[in-house]
């Protein structure tokens, strides 16, 4: 379906937040921490949607039955800025269609086009790439074509995981997926952590990964609440327990004056392949 690339084909600025099943959090980890990093840390920062056949990012972000998706840009050749929706002066959004079109009841034909948007991904985003500090994208569950075509042009990948089983043991083959296709992953993000006896501990999580969790979202009611407000949590209710973990984990990601983190090791590496090669 797609080449195996190697590391040069990579954009680094450009991070995928995938989880491998439905229900972990990823949609809502992609929208607060893209609104963190663009509003609370001052970052130009794009989210994009790439759960091409049950998009829900732009219904988080206020967006709803948008006219121009990521479909249209890469299926149809809308022009890019038609699609960008602004929700804030840094925080910019692509969203995907929520509803079926008529050729795409046939299940063949969706199929078709899913790989068609799929197969665009590399071009639109080395594109993107140069007006935008950050690129956020929304990754489908599992690992549909969707899901391992982003996985080939992507920079960098973040794990969102619930501290159980069913969620740990599907993670894993995430992980073995990233390896195979010499995937940098930032490491994993625990969400829904209730601190309860049955839950899975962090040492034992990391052993069974093979990577660092980077960082722990708890359970709080206002991520639903603000699921409703149509409004991230660390915008609609930003002293909430999630919301500060959100805004903890952004700061991390880019890193401070006394830390290199993960978007500027993905840079520094990009940079220093880029030396050797010419």
């Amino acid at each position: 379906m797609w080449k195996r690339r190697n590391k040069m084909d990579r954009i680094p600025n450009v991070l995928a937040v995938m989880s491998s099943k439905g229900g972990v959090g990823k949609t809502v980890t992609t929208a607060n921490l893209a609104a963190a990093l663009a509003i609370k840390l001052n970052k130009k920062v794009l989210a994009i949607d790439t759960n091409l056949s049950t998009a829900s990012l732009g219904l988080h972000m206020d967006i709803f039955y948008p006219k121009f998706t990521i479909h249209g840009i890469c299926k149809k050749n809308f022009p890019i800025d038609k699609a960008i929706h602004k929700y804030d002066k840094n925080l910019h959004v692509i969203p995907a269609e929520i509803k079926i079109g008529k050729k795409d009841k046939n299940p063949e034909s969706f199929h078709k086009n899913i790989l068609k948007i799929a197969e665009g991904y590399e071009n639109l985003l080395k594109k993107l790439s140069k007006d935008y500090d950050l690129i956020l994208l929304d990754c489908s569950p599992g690992f549909s074509m969707e899901a391992i075509a982003v996985m080939y042009v992507a920079g960098g990948l973040l794990l969102v995981i619930n501290p159980e089983y069913p969620a740990l043991v599907s993670a894993v083959k995430s992980v073995e997926y990233a390896k195979f296709l010499k995937m940098p992953v930032g490491g994993a993000i625990l969400t829904k952590v209730t601190n309860k006896k049955y839950e899975l501990k962090e040492d034992e999580m990391e052993k069974a990964l093979g990577i660092k969790i980077i960082g722990k979202v708890p359970f709080d009611k206002k991520v639903p609440k603000s699921i409703a407000n149509k409004k991230p949590v660390v915008l609609s209710y930003p002293h909430s327990k999630s919301a500060i973990a959100y805004k903890k984990l952004a700061t991390f990601l880019i890193g401070g004056k006394q830390k290199r983190g993960f978007f500027k090791k993905l840079k520094k590496s990009y940079l220093g392949r880029e030396k050797k090669r010419s």
